[in-house]
């Protein structure tokens, strides 16, 4: 159980990293800016550190003592962590530019490359909450979170705390100020969250189809 929990707590930080990188590159290479230093700090302090700390106190999994048993010498990236890094990070990262380009719409009422404060709120929004999901999907790297009987209360905590500072910050007017972000609209917050709750059902049906493949090549 400890060692999975290690294992969940590292994956979740670097996907969530690799989103943030891929990001900002991607951002940056199109010309404009998607998250500011300020921003990555906080999604660094706030959104990575509480849930990965939840994720150690994460219940063992109802199967655990029907796998069989980890080859000592087996890396801790070992079982597809190196991959499911990958693409756990492009997904977010997909998300956090949809709910930019969608902000800037919103805020214009054009599709363009460009700065946009909308955009950049929106982008933040959508990254810190995905992150925060995305931190629920790691409590089994193949098994479905649905399918899971004991909640992870501690996880909950860090996700209503995450939730509560994240959105202190882009409406209460002094933080508003010190981090630069615009007040976005009701219709653009709900839109950033479900962009946001999307990592869930992605992550989900990959986990689906992995189960599948495993399930067809245990059978040949």
């Amino acid at each position: 159980r400890i060692y999975a929990n290690i294992r969940k707590a590292i994956l979740f930080l670097l996907s969530s990293n690799l989103s943030e990188v891929l990001g900002v590159f991607t951002a940056t290479m199109m010309g404009f800016t998607l998250l500011k230093p300020v921003h990555m700090l906080w999604i660094n302090l706030i959104t990575d550190s509480l849930p990965a700390l939840a994720l150690g106190m994460e219940h063992g999994e109802p199967d655990s003592m029907k796998k069989e048993p980890r080859d000592a010498k087996a890396g801790i990236f070992s079982g597809g962590v190196g991959t499911d890094i990958l693409y756990q990070g492009v997904f977010v990262t997909i998300l956090v530019l949809i709910a930019y380009f969608v902000g800037h719409r919103i805020e214009s009422g054009v599709w363009e490359i460009t700065n946009s404060p909308d955009g950049v709120t929106m982008a933040f929004l959508c990254m810190s909450m995905a992150e925060i999901f995305q931190s629920f999907n790691m409590r089994s790297q193949r098994g479905s979170i649905f399918s899971l009987k004991k909640q992870n209360l501690w996880l909950w905590g860090a996700a209503a705390g995450a939730l509560l500072l994240t959105t202190a910050v882009i409406y209460v007017p002094f933080l508003v100020d010190a981090f630069g972000f615009t007040p976005i609209s009701l219709e653009e917050y709900l839109i950033a969250l479900a962009l946001a709750f999307a990592i869930i059902p992605m992550v989900e049906l990959t986990k689906l189809i992995q189960r599948a493949w495993m399930k067809q090549r245990l059978s040949d």
